[in-house]
C-alpha cells in the first residue's frame, strides 16, 4: 500500500507526544512480547482523522494508599477532551490537604494514562486471527511510534496488513525500574486477514464500557467525605457535555457527604446597540464630569472669598467699635485718651 502522508505525519504527532510521559502501568508480560498492531485506513473503528489509537484516563480514589478502590472511573478530559468536574474535586481537595501524606493520597486520585490499541498477539509464535485490545504506558507507546516513524521514513509503512511486520517488546525489571524496549520482529510476519481488521475492537465503546459505568457521583461523594471539601453534583452546568448518559446514572452515594449545587448559568442577552447609542453616553459623560469639576471649583473659590471678608470684617470690628465709644465721652477725656494712645506709638 504506497505510504499515506497523513499517516506519516499522525505517527510522527505520536512518537513526540507520548516519548516523554512518566506513567508506568502496561499490559505486556515479563519477558518478549510479540504483537501485529492492526491498521487500516477503511476499519470502522477507526476515528475521521484516522487514529488507530485511543487515549485512556482513568481514577481510582481510595481511602488510603494501599485499600481497595471506593470508585474506579475514566477521566473525561484524557479519553474525550471534554470538562472533568472530578478533576475539579481533586484539585480542590489537593488545595485543602494539611500535610504531605494527605497530598499525596489526593494526588493519587489523579487519573492513570494509558495508550490502547488492536493488536493481534503473536507471542511464541502463535497466529490467532481473533484481535484484543493492548494497554501501553504512554512511554511504551511513544517506542512503538518512533520505530514506526523510522521505518515509514524509510518508505516502509510496518503497519500494513499485507506487508507490514510484528513488533517485539521486551518487559524486564520490576516495579519502578521496570524497562520496556522496542524492535521489529526479524523474518517476514505473517499478513492479516481483512475481516480481523474489520472485526477490531471500537476502542471508544471499549472506554466507555470499561469506564463510565455510572460511578462517578460515587467518586464525587467519596472525595467529598475524605477531603472534606464541597464538590458540584453530576447533571450540573460543569458536567453538561459529559460524554455517555451513564456519566448522570444513579449511583451508591458514600453517607453524609458535602455536596453543593453548581449554579446554573445565566442566559447573556446580547442587544444590537447603534454607533449613536455607545458615542453619545460616553460624550455626555465626559461633559458632565468636566461641569461638575467646575462648578466644584467655582464653590470653593466663592467660599474663600467669603472666608477672606469675614476675616477683613472681624479685624476692623475691634476699630470701629472703639471709634463708636470714643466719640461718646466728653471732649476732654477724648483728648486725653488720645494723648495716651500717642504716648504709646
Amino acid at each position: 500500500m504506497a505510504l499515506s502522508p497523513a499517516l506519516q505525519k499522525m505517527v510522527s504527532a505520536a512518537s513526540n507526544k507520548y516519548s516523554s510521559s512518566g506513567a508506568n502501568a502496561v499490559k505486556p508480560k515479563e519477558g518478549r512480547n510479540t504483537y501485529r498492531i492492526l491498521w487500516a485506513e477503511s476499519a470502522p473503528w477507526i476515528g475521521e482523522d484516522g487514529q488507530f489509537w485511543a487515549d485512556v484516563g482513568v481514577h481510582w480514589i481510595k481511602a488510603d494508599d494501599n485499600g481497595k478502590p471506593i470508585a474506579v472511573v475514566g477521566d473525561c478530559d484524557i479519553c474525550f477532551q471534554q470538562p472533568s468536574v472530578i478533576n475539579a474535586a481533586i484539585e480542590a481537595a489537593i488545595s485543602s490537604a494539611y500535610d504531605e501524606e494527605t497530598k499525596k493520597l489526593y494526588e493519587g486520585w489523579k487519573a492513570r494514562k494509558s495508550v490502547l490499541l488492536n493488536v493481534l498477539e503473536r507471542t511464541g509464535g502463535a497466529t490467532p486471527e481473533d484481535s484484543v485490545v493492548l494497554e501501553l504506558t504512554p512511554t511504551t507507546y511513544g517506542k512503538v511510534m518512533s520505530v514506526v516513524e523510522l521505518y515509514l521514513q524509510a518508505g516502509q509503512n510496518i503497519l500494513d496488513s499485507n506487508e507490514g511486520v510484528d513488533i517485539i517488546i521486551t518487559r524486564t525489571g520490576k516495579g519502578l525500574q521496570t524497562n520496556y524496549d522496542v524492535a521489529v520482529a526479524p523474518g517476514v510476519s505473517k499478513p492479516v486477514l481483512a475481516a480481523t481488521i474489520q472485526n477490531a475492537t471500537n476502542l471508544r465503546t471499549h472506554i466507555e464500557k470499561n469506564f463510565f459505568r455510572g460511578e462517578e457521583q460515587k467518586a464525587l461523594n467519596a472525595i467529598a467525605q475524605i477531603a472534606g471539601v464541597a464538590v458540584p453534583r453530576l447533571g450540573s452546568s460543569t458536567s453538561a457535555t459529559t460524554p455517555t448518559a451513564a456519566l448522570t446514572a444513579p449511583s451508591v452515594a458514600v453517607e453524609d457527604a458535602v455536596i453543593e449545587e453548581a449554579p446554573a448559568p445565566k442566559p447573556v442577552v446580547k442587544k444590537p446597540v447603534a454607533v449613536a447609542e455607545v458615542v453619545d453616553p460616553i460624550v455626555d459623560a465626559a461633559a458632565e464630569k468636566r461641569a461638575a469639576i467646575l462648578a466644584r471649583q467655582a464653590k470653593a473659590a466663592a467660599e474663600a472669598e467669603a472666608e477672606l471678608a469675614a476675616l477683613e470684617e472681624a479685624e476692623a470690628a475691634p476699630a470701629e467699635a472703639a471709634e463708636d465709644i470714643l466719640s461718646s465721652l466728653p471732649s476732654d477725656e477724648q483728648d486725653a485718651i488720645l494723648a495716651e494712645l500717642d504716648a504709646l506709638k
